[in-house]
């Protein structure tokens, strides 16, 4: 019996030929670890027991709501019997936003001064909901209002995942995207989205500070590493020789043992590429040049200083924010440890809510990947 936070787990099928139904609740279950990420998909692991109405549940394909934006699909389904006899499922799956793995950017994209959300709407559209193809479409997938949120970015990708250029896009312009689940209305909507800043730095909104002079922060750790950092990088695109062209990116100014450089074989961006549909799109001398910039900049972003800081939260008492209300996914908050002489404004970067005989909910803080990843665990008994 699952003490604290109650959830129901409903379960989907949906197809290609238009089927969008509810085909049941999961009402037997011992243990759930449900996710929700502000950029990218999480991963989510249920643990059940075997009988005949899970069996049709846990199917690859099948998708697993419990109330809210997110959903996840089942991916993997493992079966077992102990010494004792006990039969049970452990099932694993990602939230939609794996949908994106499973699509790819057909011919070249080119994003000249683009807003970092308009060239991941673009990016979607062109390949995952209004594709030349129509075969390449996801069902029931559309779009939201573009929000013009994230900066102006200027960038060339040939193929890889749909996937990896949005995260990237994403982590570099601060902001996240996601894939909100639509029972009543069938519909799986992208959006791409931005937190609040709710750091003791700023006076729009109220703060949120977690500080271990409020007796907020239980237990706490931190860790940095300069191993990998990297401040300038030479970036070199197409030609050959004398002639191939190139750019720098980062500090280029930097110098002496502060100065750390980066090589960036970039002979992938073109300055003339031909699109999904044949026509062909020719790039500006100075366009073609912020293209090698921002693919330097997008190394420079992978070989940043590494840091971590770990808090226990206390969420018993009196407690000061609730997550839901106070905060939420994507906000920025304040974390003061006077102890360790750290202060650190951080996103909330993922959700992790653990359905088990007691109540837990980890929330994951981190600057864009991978300069700072914090886990806040918080339990109620």
């Amino acid at each position: 019996m699952l003490l604290g936070k109650q959830i129901q787990i409903l379960v989907f099928k949906l197809d290609d030929s238009g089927t969008f139904d509810n085909i049941g609740e999961v009402n037997q279950f011992d243990s759930l670890i449900w996710p929700d990420k502000f950029n990218g998909y999480a991963s989510f692991e249920l643990w059940a027991p075997i009988t005949d109405e899970n069996s049709e549940y846990f199917k690859k394909g099948n998708i697993l709501w419990c109330g809210g934006d997110n959903a996840a699909m089942v991916e993997i389904v493992k079966s077992t019997i102990d010494d004792k006899g006990t039969k049970t499922f452990n099932v694993k799956g990602r939230t939609l936003e794996m949908l994106f793995t499973t699509r790819i950017i057909w011919g070249t994209y080119n994003g000249v001064n683009k807003v970092a959300s308009t060239a991941m709407y673009e990016i979607v559209n062109q390949n995952c909901v209004n594709p030349t193809n129509v075969n390449r479409k996801i069902p029931f997938l559309e779009l939201a209002e573009d929000k013009q949120i994230g900066g102006l970015i200027t960038m060339q990708k040939t193929g890889g995942e749909v996937y990896d250029a949005l995260t990237t896009i994403a982590s570099n312009a601060d902001i996240g995207f996601n894939m909100l689940f639509r029972p009543r209305e069938k519909k799986i909507i992208f959006e791409v989205v931005e937190g609040v800043d709710r750091t003791s730095e700023q006076n729009i909104v109220d703060p949120v500070e977690f500080s271990t002079d409020l007796e907020d922060i239980l237990s706490s750790s931190y860790y940095t590493n300069d191993q990998d950092n990297k401040s300038v990088a030479l970036v070199m695109g197409e030609g050959t020789g004398a002639e191939r062209k190139s750019q720098v990116s980062g500090d280029n100014d930097s110098y002496g043992l502060g100065r750390r450089e980066l090589y960036v074989d970039a002979r992938d961006l073109q300055s003339e590429t031909v699109n999904e549909d044949g026509t062909t799109t020719s790039l500006t001398p100075a366009e073609y040049q912020e293209t090698l910039i921002n693919r330097g900049d997008n190394k420079l972003a992978e070989h940043k200083v590494t840091e971590t800081f770990e808090a226990q939260i206390r969420v018993f008492g009196e407690v000061q924010y609730e997550f839901g209300v106070d905060y939420n996914k994507g906000d920025k908050v304040t974390v003061r440890d006077k102890q360790l002489g750290v202060v650190v404004s951080a996103r909330i970067t993922e959700v992790e809510e653990d359905f088990d005989d007691e109540y837990e909910l980890v929330l994951t803080f981190g600057y864009s990947y991978p300069t700072i990843m914090q886990k806040v665990k918080q339990q109620i008994t």
